[in-house]
């Protein structure tokens, strides 16, 4: 095959990322659907007939009216949305092994991560910003992270190493958006 070259504007990206989401995530993308509609039913009907679902439950002797059924609406909005949102997670983690080791080499065109499935290869001019988690460097290209954990480092002084070779290699706008997190730990060191 020859080689393809071509641009992808972000506008493109970001519809392609929803789009793509939908297809690859179809029977989530309909509950979600599904779970407002029913919300929206739910709440119209009892805006509509609040009056009479009051009364109906005053001459029951039911204590509770509209206000309370709409409450009880709203708990089972946020109760699926968290179901639909632990089911997508599912759905994502049966699609790829998060749980592989990692391989980082660093040469001097930039950072390679890579397991068996996937590689990725980060320039250094692709890197946006370096940041520092609790226990984690990372440095990102846009939207995509990559995390290197502290225990992935032999020793402290092994990690500053890496931190100030990446951090001396970063174009100025990315060195300005990491400056407030690598700066004060530079300073410690």
């Amino acid at each position: 095959m020859r080689e393809l070259t071509y641009r992808m504007p972000y506008e493109r990206l970001a519809k392609l990322g929803k789009t793509m989401g939908r297809k690859a995530f179809r029977g989530i993308w309909w509950r979600k659907w599904a779970l407002f509609a029913v919300f929206m039913a739910m709440a119209l009907g009892i805006s509509g007939f609040g009056d009479q679902l009051d009364r109906w439950a005053y001459m029951r002797g039911i204590p509770v009216g509209s206000g309370t059924a709409l409450l009880m609406a709203f708990a089972i909005l946020l109760f699926g949305a968290f179901w639909l949102r632990r089911s997508q997670k599912r759905d994502l983690k049966s699609r790829a092994n998060y749980d592989q080791q990692i391989r980082l080499t660093k040469d001097e065109d930039g950072l390679h991560f890579a397991t068996d499935d996937i590689e990725f290869y980060l320039k250094w001019p692709g890197i946006s910003q370096m940041l520092m988690d609790r226990d984690d460097v990372v440095v990102s290209h846009g939207g995509l992270f990559f995390m290197v954990p502290d225990r992935a480092f032999e020793s402290e002084n092994e990690r500053l190493d890496f931190i100030r070779d990446v951090y001396g290699r970063l174009k100025p706008d990315a060195r300005a958006l990491s400056q407030q997190y690598v700066e004060p730990l530079l300073k410690r060191a």
